[in-house]
């Protein structure tokens, strides 16, 4: 799977690493999913945030005596409360399209291979070792059908 940092840090790269595949860009699509799933997590972190900020307050204002303020505070803390579950799933929603995004891309070239639409237009640089030769009537097993 790519790292989304790579591709936020030099997109123009990894749309040209698709080119060489055949593939459309697709850095602006993926970067906008990624923007979608880190606002979706600051968003939770603030709203956790202000919860524990007003769970500490609710304390405070039992020490002084003040209770209204104190349940103010408490109703504030339950309306957070109720809506971190729905935060939480949309992170989890944005992450999991980001990760289907990413994992659906294929490896991108490396630089020295030769750009080409299939396996036909790749070229041998070496070969290791003569082929085997096997007596006439012998064909070897596929690698499937032995395990």
């Amino acid at each position: 799977m790519h790292d989304i940092r790579a591709i936020r840090d030099n997109p123009q790269a990894f749309d040209e690493g698709l080119a060489r595949r055949s593939l459309p860009p697709r850095a602006e699509s993926l970067i906008a999913l990624d923007d979608r799933r880190r606002a979706a997590i600051l968003e939770l972190q603030r709203a956790q945030e202000r919860r524990n900020a007003a769970s500490k307050e609710i304390g405070a204002a039992m020490a002084r005596k003040d209770a209204a303020a104190a349940n103010a505070l408490k109703d504030e803390v339950a309306q957070l409360k109720a809506a971190l579950p729905d935060l939480e799933t949309e992170e989890k929603a944005a992450a999991a399209a980001l990760d289907a995004e990413l994992a659906a891309i294929p490896n991108l070239p490396a630089s020295d291979v030769p750009d080409g639409k299939d396996e036909n237009d790749n070229v041998e640089v070496r070969r290791f070792g003569a082929p085997p030769k096997f007596p006439d009537g012998f064909k070897p097993k596929e690698h499937f059908e032995i395990g």
